[in-house]
């Protein structure tokens, strides 16, 4: 079902054979992935998602149009829908969800860091959503920088874990290619960030939040069409084929949007060929989700 990858939490659903759970007994175990246990209740239907932290409540893991009530379970809180009839067909919209991301693009293939598995590295579906899914995912293009943006809602640690994808346009890209010339460098090397996070209280009142900083968790990539070079401060890293992508995280307190921007310099940090400009993060959603895979 995918995963995602931020610092040193790791996330990777995948379907299991079913069984009964060990703990509770009336709930049959679909997906499990590092962190949690996805599950059905065999009376009512309902699929849940139980987070490995037993101070973490039970989650209802589809959409209940009739909300949700909290209840106490043996050893934890729990979600209940407050209408039985949303839980009856619950299993079969969990799996027509993911099928349509899945048919619409919604999803993209990259490497997932598993310690002790495979060497570590393996290929799964990202569950970042990709530029086809336009309400969750923004772009941007500045002097042929490509800035792709989107998050995901981690209700088992309470945050939102956003990527970000750079890239140098190529030709291949069609009318929205600048050559060198055009765009006033060969190469171009990552300096800074700043964000803008904004998010609504349940009062409707904006919380304003704003971040500068030096490069990306450490690293300054040099962008060139076709890939980058990884820095981590002077230090070269190797050169890599493809885009550049990382994840990040802030609190899942209240929902909202990000934005903000990327400032490069022409060149390179050591032989600049031009002045800093900043490439615009285009606004993107901080929202909880619904499904929960």
């Amino acid at each position: 079902f995918g995963g995602y990858q931020a610092y040193d939490i790791i996330s990777n659903t995948r379907w299991m054979e079913p069984e009964f759970d060990h703990d509770h007994d009336q709930y049959l175990i679909i997906a499990q992935d590092e962190t949690k246990t996805i599950a059905m209740h065999i009376v009512t239907g309902q699929i849940y998602s139980f987070p490995d932290d037993d101070n973490m409540k039970l989650l209802v893991a589809t959409p209940c149009a009739g909300g949700i009530n909290l209840l106490r379970d043996r050893r934890r809180l729990r979600e209940e829908p407050a209408n039985p009839f949303d839980s009856k067909d619950s299993i079969l919209r969990w799996f027509e969800e993911h099928a349509r991301r899945l048919h619409k693009n919604f999803y993209s293939v990259g490497n997932i860091v598993l310690p002790g598995v495979n060497g570590g590295n393996n290929i799964s579906l990202l569950r970042y959503p990709s530029v086809a899914d336009t309400a969750n995912c923004s772009r941007a293009v500045t002097r042929g920088v490509e800035i792709v943006v989107s998050s995901i809602f981690v209700p088992e640690f309470s945050i939102f874990v956003y990527s970000i994808r750079l890239r140098l346009l190529t030709p291949e890209d069609g009318e929205e290619y600048m050559s060198p010339k055009q765009r006033g460098f060969d190469t171009c090397q990552l300096v800074s960030r700043y964000w803008k996070i904004s998010k609504s209280s349940p009062n409707l009142d904006v919380v304003l939040e704003e971040v500068r900083g030096e490069g990306v968790i450490g690293l300054y990539p040099l962008l060139h069409e076709g890939g980058y070079t990884k820095y981590q401060g002077d230090d070269q890293l190797g050169h890599v084929r493809g885009v550049f992508s990382y994840q990040s995280c802030t609190q899942a307190d209240m929902p909202g949007f990000m934005e903000g921007h990327l400032q490069f310099r022409p060149g390179s940090l050591v032989e600049p060929s031009g002045q800093t400009f900043n490439a615009r993060v285009a606004p993107f959603p901080l929202k909880f989700s619904q499904y929960l895979y």
